[in-house]
């Protein structure tokens, strides 16, 4: 018998396609981060599966490992599974059992897997994988009671790690379809070891995934009977506390142990200021923040929730301080970029905004970025070149090509090439005639051009198909109300709109102005100032102060305009209207 290593050299050697084989197998997936719901949990927290043992084996046993690895180079998987399986069985290395079992696992060959897990515990007991692996596809296999036999070994052979290995169990069972018997596995194995509060915390842990809010809360307070002031408790607690609405309580139940043993703990921190936020105690919750970015000056994720809500309130400075700190720790790096580009927007400095926004190549904020960098370009009188580069995106589905079609359009309409962008508009719609959005920003422009006639077919459309889309119900009444008379018909639409959303400025705009419209004007100035405390736009200021100025209050109406105008001097409209009553 020959050394393993040798004969596959050897065998790779002959073969007539010339593939080469090696030991390492670089060519097969890692099952690590590829394994499936079932066992993924379960893989080697290394980045490749094992090497292939260098011992001394049969023929047989060697053949069928060269005809599995030269499958798993050919992606024909099935073959490579069977291969395996069989060269384990007949080997009975453990080494091989465990090779086996995590590429049946990354196929999703589970039946073979789990057959190659359990041969993988009984050749080698005490590895705790093995039995972590075997108990996650027992489990798959609604087997629970045989699942809880190897997870209680898993546990034992755990409990020099965090956690005693509890907190990988809860997370696999928090993955299985059936939560009633995921957490009765969980019930069995805390059944011993009630005295653990590493147990009690993955026990809430599981409830809080499954929404049994009352069962994680009670698991919590165990935990910290056990364990006073632990931090990974108190974070539990106070996130159930949240969820079952009491977020007031929860943030007080975090500053108490805040101002104790758990004054400097960062997650705890993390928690209290993330409460804060979703309290809208933004104040509050940047001050939190600030704390723990000194406290922790190289922890990205604090630095880049400092500078998030700290952009969000407007502080500049300090946003690009905490931004910048994350792009220096290599961390979050797309995100980073994304809001720094709003930043040096904010800042008006749009070459240092671009640069950031170029610099987001992908992910998440990848076509916001991007649209705004066009933004930022036509801006600066570069309309042709935002263009090239809107099309130059990478586009994943139709979603994502009308949004560009939508930044496309709004281009041309602040260009004020209203027939170009109708022309575009209308080839889009009739590429993609159900799209709502596309439709309905070629209604406003066909508005511009005095298409009438076509923005009413447009928007009726819309609502035909949307009865109560709000927007698209206001911008029919406002047109009808601003273009036509009529006025009741327009009234009817705008009340329809306010129904569904009777906060909005614009639709209490609208309503105002079809009141002005209709002579009502004592009930148009009610409205119009309405609409102006939730929003200083300029454009309610021009309708504000045109009816003042008809009701004859003429120094009310140039206050209104005035005041708008200091704060939105190039505003087109409000020019506009004060140009026509001289």
């Amino acid at each position: 018998m020959l050394r393993i290593l040798y004969l596959l050299l050897i065998f790779g050697a002959l073969l007539a396609t010339g593939c080469a084989v090696s030991p390492d197998t670089a060519s097969l997936p890692d099952s690590a981060s590829s394994a499936p719901v079932a066992t993924k949990s379960a893989a080697k927290s290394t980045t490749s599966t094992p090497d292939l043992p260098e011992g001394e084996f049969p023929p047989q046993v060697l053949y069928q490992l060269l005809v599995a690895e030269l499958a798993g180079q050919r992606g024909e998987m099935g073959a490579a599974v069977a291969n395996y399986l069989a060269a384990a069985k007949e080997s009975q290395d453990p080494n091989i059992a465990e090779r086996a079992a995590r590429i049946a696992a990354y196929s999703q060959a589970l039946r073979e897997a789990l057959d190659a897990s359990l041969l993988w515990v009984k050749l080698a007991p005490e590895n705790p994988e093995a039995r972590q692996m075997a108990a996650s596809l027992l489990l798959a296999f609604g087997r629970a009671p045989e699942a809880v036999v190897h997870f209680e070994q898993f546990i034992v052979l755990s409990t020099d790690k965090p956690n005693h290995g509890f907190m990988l169990i809860a997370g696999q069972l928090a993955r299985d379809k059936n939560a009633i018997a995921a957490l009765s596995v969980m019930d069995k194995l805390i059944e011993k070891r009630g005295d653990d509060p590493h147990a009690w915390l993955a026990y809430g842990q599981l409830a809080l995934r499954q929404a049994r809010l009352g069962v994680a809360l009670e698991s919590a307070n165990k935990a910290l009977a056990l364990k006073k002031h632990w931090a990974s408790a108190v974070v539990l607690r106070a996130r159930v506390l949240s969820l079952q609405g009491d977020k007031e309580g929860a943030i007080a139940y975090l500053e108490q142990e805040l101002d104790g043993e758990l004054k400097k703990n960062i997650a705890v921190g993390v928690s209290h200021a993330r409460l804060l936020t979703e309290t809208k105690q933004l104040d509050k919750a940047h001050d939190e923040f600030e704390r723990l970015a000194e406290q922790e000056p190289d922890n990205a994720e604090v630095n880049y929730a400092a500078g998030v809500l700290a952009l969000q309130l407007k502080d500049l400075d300090k946003a690009e301080q905490r931004l910048k700190q994350v792009l220096s720790l290599g961390q979050r790096m797309l995100e980073a970029n994304y809001y720094l580009g709003r930043i040096y927007e904010e800042k008006e400095d749009p070459k240092v905004a671009l640069r950031h926004y170029f610099a987001v190549r992908h992910g998440e904020y990848y076509l916001s970025a991007q649209s705004r960098a066009a933004s930022l370009l036509a801006d600066q009188g570069k309309l042709d070149r935002a263009r090239e580069h809107l099309h130059s995106l990478r586009i994943a589905n139709q979603e994502e090509q009308v949004r560009i079609y939508l930044v496309e359009g709004e281009l041309l309409r602040k260009a004020e090439k209203f027939s170009e962008a109708f022309d575009f508009l209308t080839e889009k719609v009739e590429k993609i005639p159900d799209d709502t959005a596309l439709r309905y920003a070629r209604a406003l422009i066909a508005e511009k051009l005095d298409k009438l006639d076509l923005a009413e077919g447009d928007l009726r459309a819309i609502i035909e198909r949307e009865p109560s889309n709000a927007q698209a119900l206001n911008a029919l009444g406002y047109t009808l109300a601003d273009r036509t008379d009529r006025y009741s018909e327009a009234l009817e639409y705008i009340e329809r709109a306010m129904k569904v959303e009777p906060g909005d400025a614009a639709i209490i705009d609208s309503m105002g102005w079809v009141h002005y419209r209709m002579g009502n004007h004592a009930k148009a100035v009610e409205l119009l100032r309405q609409a102006m405390e939730l929003i200083k736009d300029p454009e309610i200021a021009a309708h504000l102060g045109e009816v003042l100025w008809e009701m004859g209050n003429k120094q009310g109406a140039l206050e209104v305009w005035e005041d708008s105008l200091q704060q939105h001097p190039e505003h087109k409209i409000l020019l506009d209207v004060m140009k026509r009553f001289g």
